[in-house]
């Protein structure tokens, strides 16, 4: 039932995305594809995963997004993050610089590190915020991700336009 209650919850926020403008929520502007890796706060033995990254954004030209991050999570289980979110471009001069927000399910965290990410059941379904920080010029981007009291995630990425 828990699972079922955070899927339900993504979908509403991936759907939310959609605006007034008459646009459906699975039109796009351009895809935005970002690699990285991460790091802890506080290292321990019991990390072992390849601190790898990659993830797939749609994102819209009203600066809405939904996307789909594929990783081994730090204990060596892959896990996925499926998510919506919108960024907020800096004015004036700092107009490349970005904040981002996202909100979805993350799943993979299962026993015996279950207990690792907040909200999380036994079967590894768990509800994910992450915001971050990024800057973007010419098509190319970079971003720091805050993983809640876990650590950092260090991105860049590329926009592909389909015109």
């Amino acid at each position: 039932m828990h699972e079922k209650i955070v899927l339900a919850v993504a979908f509403c926020l991936v759907a939310g995305a959609a605006t007034a403008q008459e646009e459906k929520w699975y039109q796009f502007d351009h895809l935005y594809f970002q690699f990285g890796t991460y790091t802890h706060y506080h290292p321990s033995p019991d990390h072992k995963g390849s601190r790898l990254f990659g993830s797939l954004e749609a994102q819209k030209s009203n600066d809405w997004l939904y996307g789909l991050a594929l990783f081994d999570n730090s204990f060596g289980q892959f896990s996925q993050y499926l998510y919506g979110g919108k960024s907020w471009n800096f004015p004036g001069k700092w107009q490349n610089f970005h904040f981002k927000l996202t909100a979805g399910v993350i799943h993979g965290y299962k026993e015996p590190w279950h207990d690792k990410i907040p909200f999380n059941s036994k079967s590894g379904w768990a509800p994910g915020l992450i915001p971050g920080l990024g800057y973007k010029k010419n098509g190319w981007g970079g971003d720091i991700i805050f993983l809640g009291n876990a650590g950092l995630l260090f991105t860049i990425g590329k926009d592909f336009y389909f015109q």
